[in-house]
């Protein structure tokens, strides 16, 4: 038996299942919640909190069902999303259940604080039929110490509950804007690299026992010269098509463990776009949302016209990202998860 040195056979076999054939990550993601009232009352015209759970099940339940047969895992949260879903989830398709309650407590003017789902833990999610747990956290350099140690200690702490329970931990890190100047769209694009890097490496730390790495794209493809007549064009240029090559190596570089582009709710063309340029470095494929599927919001609670826009559209998406994921590096290429065989006459099933 081969499995790599720095997973234990739980690990190793539950990431397997989150991945394709050939060990490269197409993951979905429906564990939206805020966000999702806030799409809702956009498109209907009321406030988010006035949006009622059942909305919030309907929307995660028909695109489970349209696109999880499609993906090699699917991220939904145990509160709305699994409950609504476990009997449309296919077998053959990885589950990932959200750690973290939706959005995040303000600290001083600036910062970003994740809070913990209550009464949650892998070895529960685990019982639930999960294969990996994700957590979001946000992280900025500039941050405080005060805020820079809470995040440290609920990902330490995560990491050490997924070890324990042989749950694969994939950890999702979202920068953030400091100060005034700093909020204006080209500044922020201009810093994304640092910021982006530097989260990848804070937190590839394997005191941390991170397994996969969940990032934002480490530019901005609305400032980048080659796509200024694009439909997502800015209309002013940060940098060239050369800078965000060489910011997808330098995040390469910076992750210590396979990883993985979240979308950021941007527009499937401009996504796609990204995956390709990030796969190219070495990432290991996509956890994605609402490129695939946020229009279905305008057509809810029409549940006939949900399925239609899925039918019709959200799949014809997947298999767009899907032919584009054909270049992802297989997590089990990445260097820190090179298989070597267990050594004669151990046990390779003493831990979880």
């Amino acid at each position: 038996m081969q499995i790599p040195d720095a997973l234990s056979p739980g690990k190793y076999r539950r990431l397997k299942r989150l991945s394709d054939a050939a060990d490269r990550f197409s993951m979905l993601a429906v564990d939206q919640r805020g966000s999702l009232r806030r799409m809702f009352a956009r498109e209907h015209g009321t406030e988010p909190t006035e949006v009622a759970p059942d909305r919030l099940q309907q929307v995660k339940r028909v695109v489970t069902q349209a696109v999880a047969p499609l993906v090699s895992g699917l991220l939904t949260d145990p509160l709305y999303g699994y409950p609504a879903s476990i009997d449309v989830l296919p077998a053959s398709t990885g589950v990932l259940l959200s750690g973290e309650q939706t959005g995040y407590v303000a600290a001083g003017e600036d910062e970003r604080r994740t809070r913990l789902l209550e009464a949650w833990s892998p070895r529960r999610a685990l019982r639930s039929g999960g294969d990996a747990i994700k957590l979001l956290v946000y992280h900025h350099p500039d941050a405080s110490e005060e805020t820079h140690r809470h995040e440290q200690e609920i990902v330490a702490s995560m990491g050490e509950a997924c070890e324990e329970a042989g749950m694969p931990f994939i950890l999702e890190v979202v920068t953030y804007p400091m100060g005034e100047a700093a909020r204006t769209p080209a500044v922020q694009a201009r810093r994304k690299p640092e910021l982006v890097a530097d989260a990848a490496k804070t937190f590839s730390d394997p005191a941390y026992k991170v397994d996969v790495l969940k990032l934002e794209f480490p530019a901005n493809l609305r400032f980048v010269d080659a796509y200024q007549d694009a439909p997502f064009g800015a209309g002013e240029a940060v940098y060239d098509r050369k800078t965000v090559e060489q910011a997808c190596e330098r995040l390469d570089r910076a992750a210590g463990v396979p990883w993985v582009i979240l979308s950021s709710g941007v527009g499937i063309d401009e996504f796609i776009e990204t995956l390709k340029f990030a796969n190219d470095a070495g990432a290991s494929g996509f956890l994605c949302g609402r490129a695939v599927w946020k229009d279905i919001v305008r057509y809810a609670p029409n549940e006939r016209e949900m399925r239609h826009f899925m039918a019709e559209v959200g799949t014809g998406r997947v298999e767009r990202l899907l032919d584009a994921n054909e270049s992802a590096r297989a997590w089990t290429d990445h260097p820190k998860y090179q298989s070597r065989a267990a050594p004669a006459g151990t046990d390779p099933f003493t831990t979880g």
